[in-house]
């Protein structure tokens, strides 16, 4: 009895970057976020809950996320390390036959053992989204372009039914404006409806 032992597959390493990319831009956002969270420009007789109180949040938790992300991949990796690299192959060549048939030269392979291919498609959509978002916040006002915002990254994640998507994206909209103005008494950009909002 024999064993053969093959490398780990090109899609196991892919990823293992992708998670750890993920990991990483996640940490940046945070930190960024932090950094011009605590560079914020605030009134000394502001509230306990003032302007600083939901970024350090959100900032807090990006960094969270980013931690447990890499935690999940550190303890995922010795698995896919020593997980099926090996196989026993008798001398009358058995387990070879199938090995052929599942994985051989020409052939395919089962997939199932792999992970699943990253479908790229809504990734770019949502980033359109966010670029065009940030370019267009301050001439549409926020909720033009927050309205834009939920909704792109509504149609990219699959959302098809346009018209009621629109209206949630709006609805949406609105609330986080209100939310803003009326509970933390902060204005976000009107652009072209500075005469109504």
């Amino acid at each position: 009895m024999t064993t053969t032992t093959t490398p780990r597959s090109a899609a196991s390493r892919r990823k293992a970057r992708g998670e750890l990319l993920v990991a990483g831009t996640v940490a940046a956002i945070g930190l960024v976020v932090l950094v011009r969270t605590a560079t914020m420009d605030v009134p000394d007789n502001g509230a306990f809950l003032g302007p600083q109180f939901f970024p350090y949040l959100v900032s807090a938790l990006l960094l969270a996320l980013s931690a447990l992300l890499v935690v999940q991949h550190l303890r995922a990796a010795p698995a896919d390390a020593t997980g099926s690299d090996t196989t026993d192959v008798d001398a009358a060549g058995s387990d070879g036959a199938d090995a052929e048939g599942d994985a051989g030269p020409g052939g395919t392979g089962s997939g199932s053992d792999g992970p699943p291919a990253i479908d790229w498609k809504p990734f770019g959509l949502v980033a359109a989204t966010l670029v065009l978002h940030v370019v267009l916040l301050e001439p549409l006002g926020w909720l033009i372009a927050g309205a834009g915002l939920f909704f792109g990254v509504s149609y990219a994640l699959g959302g098809r039914n346009v018209l009621r998507d629109l209206g949630v994206a709006f609805v949406m909209s609105s609330v986080a404006q209100l939310a803003f103005s009326a509970g933390l008494g902060m204005s976000l950009p009107a652009g072209i409806l500075g005469a109504v909002v």
